[in-house]
């Protein structure tokens, strides 16, 4: 029986050592350390059970992205310090050192999974690119497995160099995404979001070689939402507010003290699009070709089915300036700026009732451009996320298909098709007590000769697991009520199917086609000759 349980987006950082509502988010009291270590120790204890009635049970424990924040301020001198450091292993390698000391709940929960004998997958995220770089993941490993170690001398077991060799042997790293013997894909999913997504995230590398290539995401973390401090950069929605949000945002925290959120912003915007011109490089295909057939030797999938997957990433906003500028709001301030110059010299020229003119200039050129270019809904590229498992399954004829990183916690079965995301782990101080917050699990379970898989999306709040949309051997899905109302006590978002209905297929990049050579384009043709309905492995064969 093999067990696969999938988190993510758990944000661990750099611990804040002030208190208050400065960088709240980062203290300790708030860190979901806590109920994560217990949730793991509850996952081994059933294991053990399991194991212990004679089942061979293995248990694949997979961080889908995201579980580090390299783009979180660092802490020097006791103080949290703002940066956009290059994103080499130089810079990483502290930075993780440093996590990792300020989270020994979360490692010693790792150890004790690997003590167990079960393997642990990583995958990288969209704020922990940096996984890939070599450097990197051998420290990762090295205090995992001293984790690991220190639980195996605790309880009195062997722990020599061949333990140590097969601890390291289950520590398994994926750039882009993994997929398992039984049939699950699991990625992180910024690859389509385009403020988040690489042109290829096996080779993150951009014009300077091992320096990773900055995203607008990831520079508008570092340079602005990180810095408005009394907002949580890991919940949209305590800062992608209306314009009178803001105004009462400002007045509540940023009016009487020495921040200004207009100095943030406008520095910010300097640095963020300085770096996003500094870093514009040609596309090279070749290094694509390598990096797709890294990916399936990495992962073992087949080569065209790993092409075909690649072209359904996003195009990167970097190389949109101009959407990059309204992402972040730019048109809109600098409209609203030329609406002011023009209304205050309408009201400077003209005279008597004239000036009602200057007055309702500003206003309506505003609402004019609001007309002219409305800006789309900013989760519409969570929508396209989840939507895009489903045309993934097609791809790899997978039974299911897991996402992270839009935070939004979701599952639903599709026949015998399951598609979840991970939701998040990261510190919601406004929800209250960290142990009673609802956390996402997703727990798939495949049984040898069974048709299909088991299990699902579920929570876990006050120290157990509750059901939420799951399915056991034979059976239809089930909506639990139980874990429903655990979630909506919280007052958290939406958690049961956000997977989009609409069955369109995004749109596929047609530069794609390059990252085949002739060689390799009779793979990629039967790749995308399979039929296009989601079909689980036994009805495949």
């Amino acid at each position: 029986m093999r067990h696969t349980v999938v988190i993510s987006d758990v944000h661990l950082s750099e611990v804040e050592r002030e208190s208050g509502p400065w960088m709240r988010y980062r203290q300790r009291a708030h860190l979901p350390d806590g109920p994560l270590a217990a949730m793991l120790d509850e996952l081994r204890a059933r294991i053990r059970e399991e194991r212990a009635r004679g089942t061979a049970a293995t248990l694949t424990l997979v961080l889908n992205g995201d579980v580090f924040d390299f783009d979180a301020p660092r802490v020097v001198g006791e103080q949290s310090v703002f940066h956009d450091l290059p994103r080499t292993a130089e810079h990483s390698v502290p930075a993780l050192a440093a996590i990792l000391r300020d989270h020994p709940v979360f490692v010693g929960a790792l150890g004790r999974v690997l003590a167990d004998g079960h393997e642990l997958v990583l995958i990288s995220g969209n704020h922990d690119v940096q996984i890939t770089l070599p450097e990197v993941r051998a420290l990762l490993v090295a205090n995992l497995v001293e984790a690991a170690v220190a639980v195996l001398a605790a309880e009195g077991r062997p722990r020599g160099p061949s333990i140590r060799a097969a601890l390291r042997a289950r520590v398994v790293f994926r750039a882009w995404f993994h997929r398992t013997p039984d049939g699950i894909v699991i990625e992180h999913g910024h690859q389509y979001d385009p403020t988040c997504a690489y042109r290829t995230p096996m080779d993150p590398f951009g014009r300077r070689p091992r320096e990773i290539h900055p995203t607008l995401g990831s520079l508008g973390t570092r340079c602005l939402v990180s810095r408005f401090g009394y907002v949580n950069p890991h919940d949209d929605r305590s800062f992608m507010l209306p314009a009178t949000a803001w105004i009462a945002h400002w007045a509540r925290h940023y009016a009487l003290s020495r921040r200004s959120l207009v100095i943030i912003w406008l520095s910010g915007m300097t640095r963020i699009f300085s770096e996003l011109v500094r870093g514009r490089h040609a596309l090279d295909r070749a290094r694509r070709r390598a990096a797709i057939r890294e990916a399936a030797r990495e992962t073992g999938a087949p080569l065209g089915a790993v092409a075909r997957h690649a072209r359904l990433f996003a195009r990167p906003m970097e190389e949109r300036l101009y959407d990059a500028a309204r992402q972040l709001w730019v048109d809109r301030v600098g409209v609203a700026a030329l609406a002011l110059l023009i209304g205050a010299g309408l009201l400077f020229a003209l005279s008597g009732p004239l000036k009602l003119v200057g007055l309702a200039a500003a206003p309506a050129l505003i609402a004019a451009w609001e007309w002219i270019a409305p800006r789309g809904a900013f989760n519409a590229a969570w929508t396209s996320v989840d939507r895009t498992a489903r045309h993934i399954a097609r791809i790899h004829r997978a039974r299911a298909v897991v996402f992270g990183h839009t935070h939004l916690p979701g599952g639903r079965w599709e026949g015998d098709v399951f598609l979840g995301n991970s939701g998040t782990w990261s510190a919601i101080p406004e929800a209250g007590d960290p142990a009673c917050v609802p956390r996402a699990v997703i727990w798939l379970v495949s049984e040898e000769g069974a048709p299909s898989l088991r299990g699902g999306l579920y929570v876990w709040a006050s120290g157990r697991f509750h059901a939420m949309e799951v399915r056991e051997a034979g059976d239809a899905c089930e909506t639990s009520t139980e874990g429903a109302i655990v979630w909506a006590d919280a007052a958290l978002p939406a958690a049961a199917s956000v997977i989009a209905d609409d069955r369109d297929p995004p749109s596929e990049r047609d530069d794609e086609d390059d990252a085949l050579t002739p060689d390799d384009e009779a793979l990629s043709t039967a790749a995308r000759r399979r039929p296009r309905s989601i079909r689980s492995p036994s009805a495949a064969s």
